[in-house]
Formats: C-alpha cells, sequence, structure tokens
C-alpha cells in the first residue's frame, strides 16, 4: 500500500532522504561531469574509474539509474524505498568502520574543483551510524496512505522542465570552464543542487495541491 509522501514535519523522512542524496552525489556527479566535461576529467570511486565517459563510465550512470529509482518511491510514498534507504546507509557505515579500524591510511572526502579535503576517519562512522539509525527510523514508522490513489501525474512537469534546462547550461559551464576555474565551479554546484532536488519531480499531484 502506498504510503505519505516526505513531509516537512517528517524530520527522519527529511534526514534519510537528504542522507541518501549526499552519499549518492559520489555517482552522479561523475555521470553528469563524465559527459559534460569530457576526457578533461577524471574520477575514480572504490577502485573504479576512468576519463570522461570512458573507463568504468557505466558504474556511475547505473548506479545514479538506481538512485534516482529509489528516490522517486520515496517521494511516491513506498516503504520499500526506505528500507533500501536503511540498508545502502547501514552497509556503507559497516565499510567505513572497517577501513577505519584495518587501514593505517586516512580516509578523505575530496572534491579537486571545489578544494574541499576533509578526514573522515574518526567522525565519519559517528554520522555515518547517527543518519542510518534516523534511516531506520524512518522506514519503520511510515504511515499508510488515507486513500489509495495513484491517479495523478507521474511527472511534477515544472520540476522536469526546469531541471532539463539546466542540463544545457551545466554542459556550457563544465565544458568551457578550466578545471578548478570559476565557471567549473558554478557548474559543479549546479550539478549539486540538481541531484538534492531531482526527487521533486515525482511528488504526487494530490500532494502539490495540498502543500500549496
Amino acid at each position: 500500500m502506498p504510503l505519505d509522501p516526505p513531509r516537512r514535519s517528517d524530520i527522519p523522512r527529511r534526514i534519510a532522504l537528504g542522507w541518501f542524496s549526499l552519499t549518492t552525489l559520489a555517482f552522479w556527479l561523475p555521470t553528469i561531469r563524465g559527459a559534460f566535461d569530457g576526457r578533461s576529467y577524471e574520477w575514480g570511486l572504490a577502485g573504479f574509474g576512468g576519463r570522461g565517459m570512458a573507463g568504468d563510465y557505466w558504474l556511475p550512470v547505473a548506479a545514479s539509474i538506481a538512485a534516482i529509482g529509489v528516490t522517486a518511491g520515496s517521494w511516491r510514498g513506498r516503504r520499500w524505498a526506505f528500507w533500501v534507504m536503511a540498508v545502502w546507509g547501514l552497509l556503507l557505515t559497516l565499510a567505513l568502520s572497517i577501513y577505519v579500524a584495518t587501514s593505517d591510511e586516512d580516509f578523505r572526502l575530496q572534491g579537486g574543483t571545489l578544494g574541499i579535503d576533509i578526514s573522515l576517519r574518526w567522525v565519519g562512522p559517528v554520522v555515518f551510524a547517527a543518519a542510518t539509525v534516523l534511516t531506520l527510523v524512518a522506514a519503520t514508522s511510515v504511515h499508510s496512505r488515507t486513500d489509495d490513489s495513484l491517479t495523478s501525474n507521474w511527472l511534477d512537469r515544472p520540476w522536469l522542465v526546469g531541471l532539463a534546462l539546466a542540463l544545457p547550461i551545466q554542459f556550457a559551464l563544465l565544458r568551457s570552464g578550466a578545471p578548478g576555474s570559476t565557471l567549473d565551479q558554478l557548474g559543479v554546484l549546479l550539478t549539486i543542487a540538481q541531484w538534492f532536488v531531482i526527487g521533486r519531480i515525482f511528488t504526487l499531484e494530490e500532494d502539490r495541491l495540498a502543500a500549496g
């Protein structure tokens, strides 16, 4: 049975959605940048990597599609989507904890374009564990909808059009900007923002009307 979509007052579900978007951003960035930047963009993730759309480019593309599917399920009020988020968070927490406990190397969050370089060796497991707990709370606390109506439009067209129109802007910024330049940074920031709001296109029509 469908479930209520995320509400502003439902903090665990909001955090679950935000955390899932944050932890899957690592797939969306190389998907967009690999296509728009071209071979000047090099990425690496857990032993996989490539330049532009070469190498293991299939991995971020496939992972992005899967993440969009889970995000769509959560915004359409599906319980399974929150459980997938919880399992994903648990796997990340376990992997990071094992890495920190068994490796002498530091675990760092790095983003060359934006100049990000943060050590997650000690704070990472705590943050990941807390976010996973909140995601589990969200997965276990969702309630069935009072109605079973799924007759509304599948996509929120204004959001869909807006995100689609952002693509040529991203292409222009990423393709024309030199690595680390202001244009390149703006393209990256726009891509990050795009990923965090992409779920909006799956909002039920009746929920959009209620919110308005």
